[in-house]
Protein backbone atom coordinates (compact mmCIF):
# COMPACT_ATOMS: atom_id res chain seq x y z
CA UNK A 1 0.00 0.00 0.00
CA UNK A 2 2.86 2.06 1.04
CA UNK A 3 4.76 1.94 -2.69
CA UNK A 4 1.05 2.05 -4.50
CA UNK A 5 0.47 5.65 -2.42
CA UNK A 6 3.77 7.11 -3.42
CA UNK A 7 3.31 6.44 -7.00
CA UNK A 8 -0.05 8.34 -6.57
CA UNK A 9 1.74 11.29 -5.11
CA UNK A 10 4.54 11.14 -8.09
CA UNK A 11 1.38 10.86 -10.77
CA UNK A 12 -0.06 13.80 -9.03
CA UNK A 13 2.94 15.79 -9.29
CA UNK A 14 3.63 14.92 -12.97
CA UNK A 15 -0.06 16.29 -13.97
CA UNK A 16 0.53 19.45 -11.78
CA UNK A 17 3.98 20.23 -13.67
CA UNK A 18 1.77 19.32 -17.13
CA UNK A 19 -0.76 21.73 -16.34
CA UNK A 20 1.89 23.90 -15.72
CA UNK A 21 3.34 23.88 -19.19
CA UNK A 22 6.62 21.48 -18.02
CA UNK A 23 5.48 19.31 -20.67
CA UNK A 24 4.36 19.90 -24.39
CA UNK A 25 3.07 18.20 -27.78
CA UNK A 26 -0.16 16.41 -25.89
CA UNK A 27 -1.85 14.38 -27.77
CA UNK A 28 -4.88 11.84 -25.85
CA UNK A 29 -4.25 8.26 -25.58
CA UNK A 30 -7.10 6.60 -27.46
CA UNK A 31 -8.76 3.27 -25.30
CA UNK A 32 -11.27 1.35 -27.42
CA UNK A 33 -13.35 -0.88 -25.27
CA UNK A 34 -14.94 -3.95 -26.89
CA UNK A 35 -16.47 -7.40 -26.85
CA UNK A 36 -17.31 -9.75 -28.84
CA UNK A 37 -21.06 -9.98 -27.53
CA UNK A 38 -23.36 -7.67 -25.60
CA UNK A 39 -24.69 -8.07 -22.38
CA UNK A 40 -20.11 -8.55 -20.67
CA UNK A 41 -20.54 -4.98 -18.92
CA UNK A 42 -18.46 -3.14 -21.45
CA UNK A 43 -20.20 0.29 -21.19
CA UNK A 44 -19.58 -0.08 -17.18
CA UNK A 45 -16.43 -1.34 -17.58
CA UNK A 46 -15.37 1.75 -19.56
CA UNK A 47 -17.11 4.58 -17.21
CA UNK A 48 -15.01 3.36 -14.18
CA UNK A 49 -12.52 2.81 -15.72
CA UNK A 50 -12.60 7.12 -16.83
CA UNK A 51 -13.26 7.96 -12.98
CA UNK A 52 -10.06 6.24 -11.63
CA UNK A 53 -7.64 7.91 -14.62
CA UNK A 54 -9.44 11.23 -13.27
CA UNK A 55 -8.92 10.41 -9.94
CA UNK A 56 -5.36 10.31 -11.14
CA UNK A 57 -5.37 13.91 -12.29
CA UNK A 58 -5.96 12.89 -16.00
CA UNK A 59 -8.45 14.42 -18.04
CA UNK A 60 -11.02 11.94 -19.80
CA UNK A 61 -13.31 11.33 -22.71
CA UNK A 62 -15.92 8.81 -22.63
CA UNK A 63 -16.83 8.37 -26.23
CA UNK A 64 -20.40 5.96 -26.28
CA UNK A 65 -19.83 5.23 -29.96
CA UNK A 66 -22.20 2.12 -29.80
CA UNK A 67 -24.61 3.96 -32.42
CA UNK A 68 -28.14 4.41 -32.14
CA UNK A 69 -28.06 2.07 -29.02
CA UNK A 70 -25.72 4.44 -26.70
CA UNK A 71 -26.37 3.78 -23.06
CA UNK A 72 -23.38 5.94 -21.25
CA UNK A 73 -26.34 8.53 -20.06
CA UNK A 74 -28.35 6.13 -18.50
CA UNK A 75 -25.67 3.95 -16.03
CA UNK A 76 -24.34 7.53 -15.02
CA UNK A 77 -27.67 8.88 -14.63
CA UNK A 78 -26.52 11.70 -16.70
CA UNK A 79 -28.50 14.64 -18.62
CA UNK A 80 -27.30 14.57 -21.99
CA UNK A 81 -28.48 17.24 -24.58
CA UNK A 82 -26.57 17.03 -27.39
CA UNK A 83 -25.38 13.82 -29.28
CA UNK A 84 -23.28 12.87 -32.93
CA UNK A 85 -26.17 13.48 -34.25
CA UNK A 86 -26.32 17.05 -33.59
CA UNK A 87 -23.12 17.73 -34.89
CA UNK A 88 -23.81 16.12 -38.11
CA UNK A 89 -27.47 17.12 -38.61
CA UNK A 90 -27.88 20.24 -36.49
CA UNK A 91 -24.12 21.74 -37.32
CA UNK A 92 -23.13 21.90 -33.48
CA UNK A 93 -19.28 21.28 -32.46
CA UNK A 94 -17.71 18.79 -30.56
CA UNK A 95 -17.47 21.40 -27.68
CA UNK A 96 -21.37 21.63 -27.87
CA UNK A 97 -22.23 18.10 -27.48
CA UNK A 98 -19.78 17.09 -24.34
CA UNK A 99 -21.86 16.61 -21.63
CA UNK A 100 -20.73 16.62 -17.83
CA UNK A 101 -20.42 13.13 -16.27
CA UNK A 102 -19.82 11.79 -12.82
CA UNK A 103 -16.02 12.88 -10.88
CA UNK A 104 -15.53 15.23 -13.75
CA UNK A 105 -15.44 12.55 -16.67
CA UNK A 106 -16.51 14.18 -19.77
CA UNK A 107 -18.91 12.07 -22.03
CA UNK A 108 -20.13 11.88 -25.61
CA UNK A 109 -23.23 10.10 -26.38
CA UNK A 110 -23.59 8.09 -29.95
CA UNK A 111 -27.36 8.86 -29.52
CA UNK A 112 -30.23 6.47 -30.47
CA UNK A 113 -31.40 5.34 -33.75
CA UNK A 114 -28.00 6.89 -35.27
CA UNK A 115 -26.43 5.65 -38.16
CA UNK A 116 -23.05 3.58 -38.63
CA UNK A 117 -19.81 5.56 -39.96
CA UNK A 118 -20.02 3.44 -43.00
CA UNK A 119 -23.28 3.80 -44.47
CA UNK A 120 -22.74 8.39 -43.45
CA UNK A 121 -21.58 10.14 -46.55
CA UNK A 122 -18.07 11.45 -47.05
CA UNK A 123 -18.62 15.13 -46.18
CA UNK A 124 -20.57 13.76 -42.78
CA UNK A 125 -17.44 11.42 -42.41
CA UNK A 126 -14.98 14.48 -42.88
CA UNK A 127 -17.42 16.69 -40.51
CA UNK A 128 -16.98 14.65 -37.82
CA UNK A 129 -14.09 13.51 -37.96
CA UNK A 130 -12.14 17.13 -37.82
CA UNK A 131 -14.56 17.92 -34.46
CA UNK A 132 -13.03 14.29 -33.23
CA UNK A 133 -9.32 15.46 -34.09
CA UNK A 134 -9.99 18.96 -32.00
CA UNK A 135 -10.78 16.30 -28.64
CA UNK A 136 -6.58 14.88 -28.93
CA UNK A 137 -5.28 17.89 -27.78
CA UNK A 138 -7.64 19.05 -25.60
CA UNK A 139 -8.02 15.93 -23.12
CA UNK A 140 -5.74 13.06 -22.06
CA UNK A 141 -7.40 10.13 -22.60
CA UNK A 142 -10.11 9.16 -24.82
CA UNK A 143 -12.32 5.92 -24.11
CA UNK A 144 -14.27 4.51 -27.28
CA UNK A 145 -17.02 2.08 -25.82
CA UNK A 146 -17.53 0.75 -29.33
CA UNK A 147 -20.62 -1.39 -30.13
CA UNK A 148 -20.01 -5.42 -29.89
CA UNK A 149 -19.11 -7.30 -32.31
CA UNK A 150 -17.58 -7.16 -35.46
CA UNK A 151 -19.08 -4.67 -37.62
CA UNK A 152 -17.32 -1.93 -39.62
CA UNK A 153 -17.51 0.87 -37.44
CA UNK A 154 -16.70 -1.37 -34.42
CA UNK A 155 -13.78 -2.72 -36.30
CA UNK A 156 -12.33 0.92 -37.88
CA UNK A 157 -12.85 2.56 -34.22
CA UNK A 158 -10.77 -0.35 -32.38
CA UNK A 159 -7.99 -0.49 -35.52
CA UNK A 160 -7.62 3.70 -34.83
CA UNK A 161 -7.27 3.45 -31.16
CA UNK A 162 -3.50 3.29 -29.39
CA UNK A 163 -5.47 -0.02 -27.35
CA UNK A 164 -7.94 -2.27 -27.09
CA UNK A 165 -9.84 -3.36 -24.31
CA UNK A 166 -11.40 -6.96 -25.21
CA UNK A 167 -14.23 -7.35 -22.22
CA UNK A 168 -15.01 -11.25 -21.70
CA UNK A 169 -16.88 -13.64 -19.61
CA UNK A 170 -16.14 -17.31 -18.72
CA UNK A 171 -18.82 -18.04 -20.91
CA UNK A 172 -17.36 -19.86 -24.23
CA UNK A 173 -19.92 -17.75 -26.36
CA UNK A 174 -18.49 -14.91 -25.12
CA UNK A 175 -14.51 -16.34 -25.10
CA UNK A 176 -15.24 -17.41 -29.25
CA UNK A 177 -16.81 -13.91 -29.78
CA UNK A 178 -14.02 -12.32 -27.85
CA UNK A 179 -11.41 -14.36 -30.28
CA UNK A 180 -13.20 -13.23 -33.78
CA UNK A 181 -12.92 -9.75 -32.53
CA UNK A 182 -9.24 -10.43 -32.28
CA UNK A 183 -9.26 -12.57 -35.14
CA UNK A 184 -10.60 -9.57 -37.36
CA UNK A 185 -8.11 -6.99 -35.93
CA UNK A 186 -5.12 -8.91 -36.73
CA UNK A 187 -6.26 -9.36 -40.29
CA UNK A 188 -6.88 -5.71 -40.91
CA UNK A 189 -3.77 -5.48 -39.29
CA UNK A 190 -3.77 -3.90 -35.94
CA UNK A 191 -0.30 -3.34 -34.37
CA UNK A 192 -1.48 -1.65 -30.81
CA UNK A 193 -1.76 -3.69 -27.72
CA UNK A 194 -4.71 -5.94 -27.06
CA UNK A 195 -5.67 -6.02 -23.21
CA UNK A 196 -8.33 -8.41 -21.90
CA UNK A 197 -10.52 -8.01 -19.00
CA UNK A 198 -12.18 -11.16 -17.84
CA UNK A 199 -15.46 -9.86 -16.38
CA UNK A 200 -18.07 -11.51 -14.28
CA UNK A 201 -15.82 -13.96 -12.73
CA UNK A 202 -15.89 -15.92 -9.40
CA UNK A 203 -12.70 -16.03 -8.34
CA UNK A 204 -9.15 -15.13 -9.59
CA UNK A 205 -8.66 -18.75 -10.99
CA UNK A 206 -11.74 -18.53 -13.38
CA UNK A 207 -10.78 -15.62 -14.42
CA UNK A 208 -7.05 -16.75 -14.98
CA UNK A 209 -8.67 -20.38 -17.06
CA UNK A 210 -10.73 -17.78 -18.93
CA UNK A 211 -7.99 -15.33 -20.10
CA UNK A 212 -5.71 -18.82 -20.78
CA UNK A 213 -8.49 -20.02 -23.11
CA UNK A 214 -8.43 -17.11 -25.26
CA UNK A 215 -4.66 -16.30 -25.07
CA UNK A 216 -4.14 -19.72 -26.01
CA UNK A 217 -6.19 -19.95 -29.00
CA UNK A 218 -4.55 -16.60 -30.17
CA UNK A 219 -0.64 -18.24 -29.62
CA UNK A 220 -1.74 -21.12 -31.67
CA UNK A 221 -3.70 -19.78 -34.58
CA UNK A 222 -2.96 -16.23 -34.59
CA UNK A 223 0.49 -16.09 -33.25
CA UNK A 224 -0.77 -13.60 -31.01
CA UNK A 225 0.03 -12.74 -27.15
CA UNK A 226 -2.51 -11.20 -25.26
CA UNK A 227 -2.28 -8.68 -22.28
CA UNK A 228 -4.10 -9.92 -19.33
CA UNK A 229 -5.20 -6.21 -17.49
CA UNK A 230 -7.13 -7.99 -14.89
CA UNK A 231 -10.61 -9.44 -13.81
CA UNK A 232 -13.71 -7.98 -11.87
CA UNK A 233 -15.78 -10.47 -9.72
CA UNK A 234 -19.64 -10.81 -9.91
CA UNK A 235 -20.97 -8.85 -7.71
CA UNK A 236 -24.00 -7.64 -6.05
CA UNK A 237 -22.28 -4.41 -5.75
CA UNK A 238 -21.80 -3.70 -9.69
CA UNK A 239 -25.55 -4.86 -10.22
CA UNK A 240 -27.06 -2.44 -7.72
CA UNK A 241 -24.75 0.19 -9.39
CA UNK A 242 -26.29 -0.07 -12.41
CA UNK A 243 -29.67 -0.13 -10.91
CA UNK A 244 -29.23 2.93 -8.88
CA UNK A 245 -27.48 4.52 -12.12
CA UNK A 246 -24.43 5.59 -10.28
CA UNK A 247 -20.57 4.01 -11.06
CA UNK A 248 -19.71 1.29 -8.53
CA UNK A 249 -16.45 3.62 -8.18
CA UNK A 250 -18.73 6.37 -6.18
CA UNK A 251 -21.05 3.78 -4.34
CA UNK A 252 -18.60 1.66 -3.21
CA UNK A 253 -14.75 2.66 -3.57
CA UNK A 254 -13.29 0.57 -1.08
CA UNK A 255 -15.03 -2.39 -2.65
CA UNK A 256 -12.64 -5.24 -4.12
CA UNK A 257 -14.39 -4.37 -7.60
CA UNK A 258 -13.05 -0.56 -7.25
CA UNK A 259 -9.41 -1.25 -6.15
CA UNK A 260 -8.94 -3.95 -9.16
CA UNK A 261 -10.33 -0.78 -11.55
CA UNK A 262 -8.20 1.34 -9.92
CA UNK A 263 -4.88 -0.90 -10.62
CA UNK A 264 -5.53 -1.52 -13.93
CA UNK A 265 -6.04 2.01 -14.10
CA UNK A 266 -2.61 2.98 -13.12
CA UNK A 267 -0.88 0.72 -15.66
CA UNK A 268 -2.52 2.94 -18.51
CA UNK A 269 -1.08 6.32 -16.98
CA UNK A 270 2.38 4.30 -16.75
CA UNK A 271 2.00 3.01 -20.33
CA UNK A 272 1.41 7.16 -21.35
CA UNK A 273 4.62 8.24 -20.88
CA UNK A 274 6.38 7.20 -24.00
CA UNK A 275 2.91 7.73 -25.88
CA UNK A 276 4.98 10.71 -27.73
CA UNK A 277 7.98 9.50 -28.81
CA UNK A 278 5.60 6.33 -31.61
CA UNK A 279 2.68 8.30 -32.48
CA UNK A 280 3.01 9.34 -35.70
CA UNK A 281 -0.14 9.99 -36.56
CA UNK A 282 -3.77 11.16 -34.51
CA UNK A 283 -6.46 8.89 -33.89
CA UNK A 284 -8.67 10.77 -36.22
CA UNK A 285 -6.26 10.88 -38.97
CA UNK A 286 -6.16 6.90 -38.68
CA UNK A 287 -9.39 6.77 -38.89
CA UNK A 288 -9.77 8.80 -41.70
CA UNK A 289 -7.72 6.50 -43.55
CA UNK A 290 -9.98 3.56 -42.51
CA UNK A 291 -12.78 5.47 -43.52
CA UNK A 292 -11.95 7.35 -46.25
CA UNK A 293 -8.66 5.74 -47.68
CA UNK A 294 -5.23 6.19 -47.04
CA UNK A 295 -4.57 9.32 -49.81
CA UNK A 296 -7.02 11.64 -47.91
CA UNK A 297 -4.65 12.20 -44.63
CA UNK A 298 -1.28 14.09 -44.62
CA UNK A 299 1.76 11.51 -43.80
CA UNK A 300 4.01 14.24 -43.04
CA UNK A 301 3.22 15.58 -39.81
Amino acid sequence: MKDQAERLRELMRERIKSEQGYTTNNKAKVLAVTSGKGGVGKTNFAINLAISIKRLGYRVIVFDADFGLANVEILTGTDIKYTIADLIVNEKSIFEIISNGPEGIKLISGGTGFQELSMMSRDNINKLLIEIEKLESITDFIIIDTGAGISNTVLDLAMAADEVILITTPDPTSVMDGYTVIKALNINGYRGRLNVVTNIVGNRREALSTFNRLNTACNSFLKLDLNFLGYLERSNIINKAVKNQVPFLLSNPSSSVSKKINIMALKFIDNKKCDHLSKNLSFAQKLKALLLGKDDIPYDQ
